[in-house]
């Protein structure tokens, strides 16, 4: 029996010491790094599987990936950076394969035409303008060299439902780190673990997103409440100030702010008249208690509610943004979309990401 334990023994020493050679020789575990007190995503290459309905069957193998300075997109090195886009989920597009982004249509299109424009995506899921402030004084400072010409946000979709920071999201900067966040951080086989597991993690997390089957969706032409303006009067001021303070922190950055208005997928003009769908929160329903607006879900809150809410801030962004003589683009309102654009009520397929870099090319242009 002693025999078994000494080979047992010798042989989880032997695994033991591989295991601390690999991550010596691979990980990053020494390295000195401000970002680290940061939970923003870097230095990682997801692979996965995106099934929701309504996606090509050629574009559900996503690439998914953040450098070393948590930035998406093929910009060089931050000096280069020419347009940096600031915003949550929309902007980040998590199921947007490298290469097809808004920021990336984008890019080929000024390319196209001989102009080297490099554009990083500064996106973050879940972010509202909340956790952008903190961007703006934790993150971006760090990042060598980032003096972009143009800081482009993409906001507002994200704060029409929060009063306070969306703590999962907007809260991410520790000055404490756990070994389970150093592991995460740090470790070679961590970071191999996450490739081989993308498709799984992702679909056990979801990562807030949902889907809407948008051919057999009902819709309807009248919205379920009302008042918006009044009972959200706060959140409207408290969204305002916040936005101003995001604009001059552009600016503090030496770069001309550019505010784009956001669309949402689950109401449309159809014929001159607004539409919205009705369970727009996601295929199989779903709740959600607003400390204002009270519990939404699809008897009380349908695509044209969501979409009067978002406009209210729309407004404030183009308003904020005309003052500090910014450059103002209201997508939301000049850009139309249809079933193929959306996979949720906020999120865009590579067809609508197109639309969107194709807009705003064309805006941008000149």
């Amino acid at each position: 029996m002693r025999g078994v334990f000494k080979i047992l023994a010798f042989n989880a020493a032997l695994i033991a010491a591989a295991i601390l050679l690999v991550e010596l020789i691979f990980g990053s575990w020494f390295a000195s790094n401000k970002l680290d007190g940061l939970n923003i995503l870097r230095n990682r290459v997801w692979h996965y599987d995106f099934y929701y309905p309504g996606v090509p069957e050629a574009e559900r193998k996503i690439v998914y990936s953040r450098d070393r300075w948590g930035l998406r997109g093929n910009y060089g090195q931050p000096r280069d950076i020419d347009l940096l886009t600031v915003g949550g989920s929309t902007t980040d597009q998590r199921y947007i394969t490298d290469g097809y982004t808004w920021q990336d249509v984008m890019t080929a299109h000024f390319s196209a035409v001989g102009a080297d424009l490099r554009i990083a995506n500064a996106g973050v899921d879940g972010r509202t303008t909340f956790g952008h402030l903190h961007d703006f004084a934790l993150w971006f400072p760090q990042i060598k060299e980032l003096q972009p010409a143009y800081v482009l946000l993409y906001v507002g979709l994200n704060d029409m439902l929060f009063s306070q920071p969306n703590l999962k999201y907007d809260n991410p900067h520790s000055t404490i780190v756990s070994l389970k966040q150093r592991a995460e951080r740090n470790s070679a086989l961590y970071s191999l673990l996450q490739s081989v597991l993308g498709t799984f993690l992702v679909e056990q997390r979801n990562i807030a997103h949902s889907s809407i089957d948008y051919p057999n969706a009902e819709w309807v032409d009248a919205a379920f409440q009302g008042d918006y303006e009044i009972k959200l009067r706060d959140r409207l001021a408290d969204y305002r100030t916040r936005l101003v303070s995001l604009l001059q922190s552009t600016r503090n950055l030496g770069a001309i702010p550019i505010v784009v208005s956001q669309p949402r997928g689950d109401a449309r003009l159809v014929d001159g008249k607004l539409v919205g769908i009705v369970n727009s929160r996601a295929a199989g329903g779903g709740s959600f208690r607003d400390e204002v607006l009270g519990v939404l879900n699809s008897r009380t809150a349908n695509g044209i509610d969501y979409f009067k809410i978002l406009s209210l801030f729309n407004a404030i962004s183009m308003e904020e943004c005309a003052k500090v003589e910014g450059i103002c683009i209201d997508l939301a309102a000049d850009l139309q979309f249809d079933d193929h654009d959306f996979y949720d009520y906020a999120h865009n397929t590579r067809a609508g990401a197109k639309r969107i870099g194709d807009y705003l090319y064309r805006q941008l242009a000149e």
